[in-house]
């Protein structure tokens, strides 16, 4: 059966934004607390237990301590990023539908590990990586989606290379369309039609490839039923829709 996490409201977690804003990471990690009131999802799997969150935590803080964490500012947020993803897939029992749950990352972010989240955006300061709502941007949440669309089951366990072939913002751009992003096979076939050599070579810039070719999928996704083709067959759709648009991009420049 699934874990249950906690849930914060948008309210209450710009609540305790007010006071962590301006704390350090030091002072952040010391004030940590899991003694908050806790709200669970009503049914659909067991509310975790405070053991499982302190691991959870724990699991998260220690592969922020191979990048740097908490003397250090990180140096390689693409590295690290790929790794917590990988990190935060592997130590919840989520499903999706808990997953979509903004109120679920706003917890994680405010309450279970805001030193790694200051850490990690230090010294910028942005809502949306702390508060769940619209998981693109934040922290944690996005990074779990990432996993769970671009991860590949192995004999050897779950491939995440995918999450190396594009850049923070490429992939941003994959995902904030939920349509695309919320369906694992669609999003695995676009990201690896989009690391194919040839758009490299191309020449163009890969954010004006990567935004032409989502803009296109979205406007196949109302006449056509991914979910009844297979992989290989989505990735030829894929091919051939970027060919369009690298046709298209080429002949405007």
């Amino acid at each position: 059966m699934t874990t249950l996490y906690p849930r914060l409201s948008d309210a209450e977690g710009r609540i305790l934004l007010t006071q962590i804003r301006d704390q350090d990471v030091a002072t952040l990690f010391r004030r940590v607390s899991l003694d908050h009131p806790k709200v669970y999802a009503p049914t659909g799997g067991l509310p975790a237990r405070r053991e499982h969150l302190l691991g959870l935590a724990d699991a998260i803080r220690r592969c922020a301590n191979e990048f740097g964490y908490p003397d250090r500012t990180i140096q390689d947020t693409r590295a690290f990023d790929r790794t917590l993803a990988a990190t935060i897939f592997e130590s919840t029992n989520m499903s999706p539908a808990e997953a979509a749950a903004p109120e679920v990352w706003t917890y994680m972010a405010t309450r279970l590990v805001p030193d790694v989240v200051m850490w990690r955006w230090q010294p910028r300061y942005n809502e949306e990586r702390w508060i769940g709502r619209g998981l693109v941007r934040h922290t944690l949440g996005r990074l779990w989606w990432q996993a769970y669309a671009l991860g590949v089951s192995t004999e050897n366990g779950r491939d995440y290379s995918l999450l190396d072939t594009l850049s923070e913002m490429d992939l941003n751009q994959v995902f904030e369309r939920r349509s695309i992003g919320g369906t694992p096979v669609l999003a695995r076939a676009l990201v690896t039609e989009l690391a194919d050599a040839r758009v490299a070579d191309s020449g163009l810039p890969r954010r004006d490839v990567v935004g032409d070719v989502t803009k296109r999928v979205c406007r196949l996704i109302p006449f056509t039923s991914f979910l009844t083709l297979d992989e290989p067959q989505i990735r030829r759709r894929m091919r051939y829709v970027i060919t369009e648009s690298l046709t298209a991009l080429q002949a405007r420049n």
